[in-house]
């Protein structure tokens, strides 16, 4: 979780390179999270009911496209209207979006240690 909120921050550069990396940073972490739901599904839930956790620990990857999407559409015709003719381009439309996602996949880091830290003791006995 932590390169990707680096590449949302890194996403602030108006570079193209940034805009590649980023891009191959942010794929690349959602990908492995994706596939580690699983394990992480079973270790945390056990194997009773488990297609119904699995589905419910997944339901994040649809809604986190859902809320993103929502979430830039409304400032890019925010930073439209506040242009005054409707269009808004480049990064400046998207800046507070970026640096939002940024903060909540660091929130989620930090969430992500708060379990760790909570279930480190039950794993070592």
């Amino acid at each position: 979780m932590v390169p990707e909120a680096a590449a949302f921050i890194l996403l602030l550069s108006s570079a193209n390179t940034s805009l590649f990396i980023s891009t191959a940073i942010i794929g690349t972490c959602t990908g492995a999270i994706s596939s580690i739901a699983i394990s992480i599904t079973a270790e945390l839930f056990g194997t009773v009911n488990f297609p119904v956790n699995h589905n419910i620990m997944v339901a994040n990857i649809p809604l986190g496209s859902l809320v993103f999407g929502q979430l830039a559409s409304h400032v890019y015709h925010k930073e439209g209207v506040l242009s005054g003719d409707g269009k808004c381009i480049g990064m400046e439309c998207y800046r507070s979006t970026f640096i939002l996602w940024g903060s909540l996949c660091c929130l989620g880091f930090f969430i992500a240690l708060v379990l760790y830290a909570r279930t480190r003791k039950f794993y070592s006995q």
